[in-house]
C-alpha cells in the first residue's frame, strides 16, 4: 500500500478501514480530525512517517491476508490447533475488546441520548468481555496445556497424567456453557443494533464501532466452532480411548507428523 505524507487521515482511513485501529491505537483523530494530513498526524503525535507507514501496512496485510485461510483443521495435531486458537483468535478478541470499550464510551457519550440502546449494548458488551477474558485464561493455563501434555505423552508412549480437574470433560462442560452465553450475548447485542444498522445521525466512531462489533461476532464464531466442533470433541475422544487404542492413537500423531 502507497502511503503519502500529503493524504489526510480521513482519506486513509476511507480508502483503507484497517487502518482506523492504528490510528485508534495512535490517539490520531480521524473522525472529526480527518482533515489532517498524515504528516501533520505525524508532528502531532510525535511519530515518525516510516513508523506509521509500516504500522499501516501491517495492520493492513493482517486485514486482507485469510488468516484462517487454506489451514487444514481437522488434520491439526491438537496441540497445534490450540496455539492457532490463542494466537489468532484469543488475541484478536482482546485487541478488539479493549478497542470497542473505547469506541462505546465515546458513541455513548455523544449519541446516547438520542439513541438510549447504546447504553444496554455497552452493558452486555462489558460483560461479554469480563467473562470471555476469564473464560481464554481458563484455557490458555489450564485445559489447553493438559491436552497437548495428554496428547504428547500418548504420542512418546508415556502414562498419561492424571488430570487436575478430574476429566477433560469437566472444563469442556464449562467451556461449552459459557460459549452459549457468549453467543446469546453477541444476538442480544445484534437485535438491540437492528442488526449493527447505522442511525441517520451516526458520525465515523458510530460507523466504526458497529464495524468492530460485527468483526468482532464474526470471529468469535470461529473461534468457537474450532473450539465447539474439533478440538473439544477431539480431547474427548483422545482422553477416553481404550487401552488397546493409545497405540493407534500415537501411530495416527507420528503418521501425521512425518507427512506435514
Amino acid at each position: 500500500m502507497n502511503i503519502e505524507l500529503n493524504r489526510t487521515v480521513g482519506q486513509q482511513a476511507a480508502a483503507h478501514p484497517a487502518s482506523k485501529r492504528v490510528f485508534e491505537k495512535l490517539g490520531i483523530d480521524y473522525c472529526c480530525g480527518g482533515g489532517t494530513s498524515l504528516g501533520e498526524a505525524c508532528t502531532q503525535h510525535g511519530i515518525e512517517f516510516d513508523e506509521l507507514a509500516q504500522m499501516l501496512n501491517s495492520e493492513e496485510s493482517r486485514s486482507v491476508g485469510a488468516r484462517a485461510a487454506d489451514l487444514d483443521f481437522p488434520g491439526m495435531s491438537l496441540a497445534a490447533l490450540s496455539d492457532h486458537i490463542v494466537r489468532e483468535h484469543h488475541v484478536f478478541t482482546r485487541d478488539e475488546n479493549e478497542r470497542i470499550t473505547k469506541l462505546l464510551e465515546k458513541v455513548c457519550s455523544v449519541h446516547g441520548d438520542n439513541h438510549p440502546d447504546l447504553f444496554e449494548i455497552q452493558k452486555i458488551f462489558g460483560r461479554m468481555r469480563l467473562e470471555l477474558e476469564n473464560h481464554m485464561l481458563k484455557e490458555e493455563r489450564m485445559l489447553f496445556p493438559y491436552i497437548s501434555l495428554m496428547e504428547s505423552s500418548i504420542r512418546f508412549g508415556q502414562p498419561v497424567p492424571p488430570a487436575p480437574f478430574g476429566s477433560t470433560q469437566n472444563p469442556i462442560k464449562v467451556m461449552l456453557g459459557e460459549h452459549d452465553v457468549a453467543a446469546e450475548q453477541l444476538r442480544e447485542m445484534r437485535r438491540l443494533s437492528g442488526d449493527f444498522t447505522l442511525p441517520a445521525d451516526a458520525c465515523t466512531s458510530y460507523r466504526t464501532l458497529y464495524q468492530a462489533m460485527e468483526g468482532l461476532e464474526k470471529d468469535l464464531h470461529e473461534h468457537i466452532h474450532l473450539e465447539n466442533n474439533l478440538l473439544f470433541p477431539k480431547a474427548i475422544e483422545m482422553e477416553s480411548a481404550e487401552p488397546s487404542m493409545v497405540g493407534e492413537v500415537r501411530e495416527g500423531l507420528c503418521s501425521h507428523e512425518s507427512t506435514h
